[in-house]
């Protein structure tokens, strides 16, 4: 190889890595959900950790002070007696308790076999019936139609406040919550909120 072919090579070689390596840098955010958050809280997104279901059907980033705990349909079948009802049931708590209340972040239950068509259909037929009516706002998760809620403590119901939001995918309702007490969360309602956004933005359904 001559001389010049060998400088051009070198050229070459020297700008095509750079642009290799953002490309690389750019998978890996993107694969691991990093892209989805980066721009809303840089030092949460990046301290985050990934939870992928145990079936591989969604995935999603939780901050890394959060615990998590989980059960598959299978085992709260045979831990709790319960019917074929539940395809996963992710906590955020340190122990899985399948009862409101409690030290409970929040959870993200899975349901099989949802006869609605869309989510639209399930606000109509199951969302109406609250005392106090919540406003209900139609968005996007995760690719996915959605409805998302503030819910206050209801009258004659010791349900503590939540934020809640609701898909319908295929077969299966995903219903997401964030619980809040005084009690129980001890830092900045800023803060829960800033990680209920890291949780919803990174969401994903394989």
């Amino acid at each position: 190889m001559s001389t010049k072919k060998i400088i051009i090579f070198r050229i070459v070689l020297f700008l095509l890595l750079p642009l290799l390596f953002i490309a690389a840098a750019f998978g890996y955010l993107h694969k691991e959900r990093y892209l989805a958050c980066i721009t809303q809280n840089l030092s949460l997104c990046l301290q985050s950790k990934k939870y992928v279901s145990s079936n591989g059907k969604f995935i999603f980033r939780y901050p890394a002070d959060y615990p998590i705990t989980f059960k598959t349909g299978d085992q709260l079948i045979s831990e709790y007696h319960y019917d074929d009802k539940f395809d996963e049931w992710v906590n955020f708590s340190n122990e899985f308790y399948p009862n409101a209340g409690g030290e409970r972040l929040g959870s993200i239950i899975v349901t099989k076999h949802t006869p609605y068509n869309d989510i639209r259909e399930y606000v109509s037929k199951e969302l109406n019936n609250y005392e106090v009516s919540p406003k209900f706002n139609y968005v996007n998760i995760g690719g996915k139609n959605a409805v998302c809620f503030s819910l206050k403590q209801q009258p004659h119901s010791f349900t503590t406040p939540s934020y809640n939001c609701y898909i319908v995918d295929n077969t299966l309702l995903y219903r997401i919550s964030f619980d809040y007490n005084d009690y129980h969360h001890k830092l900045s309602m800023e803060y829960y909120q800033t990680a209920q956004q890291l949780i919803l933005s990174t969401l994903k359904f394989n």
